[in-house]
């Protein structure tokens, strides 16, 4: 009995310091909880909230820690006591880094003012970490056991930044500008035809032009303007064909990640646009949030076919991304959804062409013979059902062009290329600027050669189906570049064609021809955010003053910029909305 009385409390402490295991993990998981308030600033935050949101994270990290730590430190008492303050200062100074990174990482994703606040969380989680580092650092080497004051120390710095998290975005009060109305004078414009081809680049672009293989592309170069154009990082395909599409920071235009989730746990019907990078979606996911991709439901700020419909020019889209559910300021859309078996309605309008549309479709097997043969021998399966893809949009096109005359400005996507240079772009890198020989690889490359001509004739035929005035813009949102070091070992070994990169944000790429436009020009400098003004400057049209993008003037002729004044409007925000037809939802 009495060895059982002296075995209880012993027993009884060494449960308690296991219980100072769950503890990092629980930490750690409110720092990830508050992070998604930072990179959320629309998230209504609160006591409740950010404690729903502690509880959550917290609690399936700190299980996590517990086991791991536990699995450590159960065999010898008080070592889970002796490697608390570590795992605190470990725990402390990662989720310092993780706050800098994602300052840096999502830098035009979050607005300046949070991004600011987010920066300062990060320094005090450092400065806290560090602290507790030096704390454990001192009593390990004098081999000093915790004092209350240690120890409290070493509580206050893990309340401390808890403290600062939540005052650094509780501090945040977001700027809001009232749009002033804007007149802009009717009268007529030149046409506007916009092509996205995604993942193109001037790296393959310009030699293939040069050895007379893209001979539309090369008149481009000679009778127009072209240069690369900066993207962001990162490489959120739908965020970036917005900024496009809008002239504004992903922050001002509201399409952020690459899927949206419901924040009903931490916030009754709130939204989640943008999560940690790397792990963010995963734990998302597995705790129940239900997610969609972004759509125009998504978007805050007007783009080109919505301020040009409203202005009263015939508009129509195919294909861009975030265009579903469409509005009734175009004469029609085919939103990218549709060319993925959405057929509903809203997909695509009006509703006779959903229909109509269909008729158009491409499969594997109706791809022309000549077609297939340009792409050289034994062309694999995917690489065909990405071609029809781009096949059913072109041929839709077309199709809309002549029964659709009265149509003056055109958004058409082509997303294939972006595919063939995942699958194929390094090892065109390889055979075109290294010399490899080997089979595998000069295949490879013809493949990427033999699209990009395909693309070339297409674009060739819609310009020419088109005259009077007109303005032709070639835009690609990011570029792509062949892999290095491990990736590109990896390829190599693998017996596979090298791939393309995405990530790191390469350059996309701008051409401009037509009405106005200089001839022979490189455009340097050029980025993202600037090819929305400068359409609006080559179309006659004031430039809104809440845009983030310029106007490419070297872009112009000098005789266009001594004939057409640059204006402004203070925004396009508040042009009315057309009344959408009764149609079926």
């Amino acid at each position: 009995m009495a060895a059982e009385t002296t075995r209880d409390p012993a027993l009884s402490v060494h449960q308690r310091d296991q219980l100072l295991n769950v503890v990092p993990g629980f930490l750690l998981g409110a720092h990830l909880g508050g992070l998604i308030f930072f990179l959320n600033p629309t998230l209504s935050f609160g006591g409740g909230p950010f404690l729903r949101g502690a509880l959550i994270f917290g609690g399936a990290l700190g299980l996590l820690s517990g086991a791991i730590l536990t699995a450590f430190t159960r065999s010898r008492e008080g070592l889970a006591r002796r490697v608390f303050p570590w795992s605190l200062s470990a725990v402390l100074v990662i989720a310092a880094i993780i706050y800098w990174f994602h300052a840096s990482y999502y830098s035009f994703f979050v607005p300046p003012g949070m991004n600011a606040r987010l920066i300062k969380a990060a320094g005090w989680l450092t400065l806290c970490g560090l602290i507790a580092f030096y704390t454990a650092l001192v009593h390990s080497l004098q081999s000093r056991p915790y004092s209350n004051r240690s120890a409290g120390l070493l509580a206050f710095l893990a309340v401390l930044s808890v403290v600062v998290l939540v005052e650094r975005r509780e501090a945040f009060d977001p700027e809001v500008e009232a749009a002033l109305p804007s007149a802009v004078e009717q009268e007529p414009r030149p046409t506007l035809i916009v092509v996205g081809l995604e993942g193109a680049t001037l790296d393959a672009i310009l030699p293939l032009a040069g050895q007379g293989q893209l001979p539309f592309f090369a008149q481009l170069i000679s009778t127009g303007s072209h240069g690369r154009l900066s993207t962001l990082s990162p490489t959120y395909e739908d965020a970036l064909w917005t900024s496009v599409a809008s002239g504004k920071f992903p922050y001002k235009h509201g399409v952020l990640g690459r899927k949206v989730f419901s924040a009903g746990l931490l916030s009754p019907g709130s939204l989640l646009r943008l999560v940690p990078a790397g792990f963010g979606s995963a734990v998302l996911q597995a705790a129940g949030y239900e997610s969609r991709r972004p759509d125009a439901r998504s978007k805050e700020s007007l783009v080109a076919w919505e301020i040009l419909g409203r202005l009263g020019m015939s508009t129509g889209v195919i294909g861009w991304p975030v265009c579903h559910p469409s509005g009734g300021e175009l004469d029609f859309a085919f939103s990218e959804r549709y060319f993925d078996g959405n057929y509903l309605a809203a997909s695509a309008r009006p509703t006779e062409l959903v229909e109509r549309g269909i008729l158009f479709r491409v499969s594997t097997d109706d791809i022309d013979s000549g077609v297939v043969e340009q792409l050289g021998m034994e062309v694999p399966h995917d690489l065909l059902r990405v071609l029809a893809g781009d096949l059913w949009r072109e041929s839709l096109t077309a199709f809309l062009m002549d029964q659709k005359s009265g149509v003056r400005a055109w958004f058409l996507m082509l997303p294939g290329l972006r595919e063939v240079s995942a699958r194929y772009f390094g090892s065109y890198s390889a055979v075109q600027f290294e010399g490899d020989q080997a089979p595998l690889h000069n295949q490879s490359a013809q493949f990427v050669t033999a699209y990009y001509r395909h693309l070339d004739a297409y674009l060739a035929q819609i310009w020419n189906r088109t005259s009077g005035p007109r303005v032709l813009a070639i835009v690609s949102s990011f570029g792509v570049k062949a892999p290095t070091g491990l990736r590109r070992f990896i390829d190599n070994v693998s017996g596979k064609p090298i791939r393309g990169r995405f990530d790191d944000a390469p350059d996309g790429v701008i051409f401009l021809a037509g009405e106005g436009i200089q001839g022979g020009v490189f455009l340097e400098e050029a980025r993202l955010i600037d090819v929305m003004p400068t359409l609006l400057y080559g179309l006659r049209l004031p430039i809104a003053r809440d845009l983030d993008g310029r106007v490419l003037i070297s872009a112009f002729e000098p005789s266009f910029l001594a004939r057409n004044a640059l204006t402004f409007v203070p925004s396009y925000e508040t042009l009315a909305a057309k009344a959408l037809p009764n149609e079926d939802p």
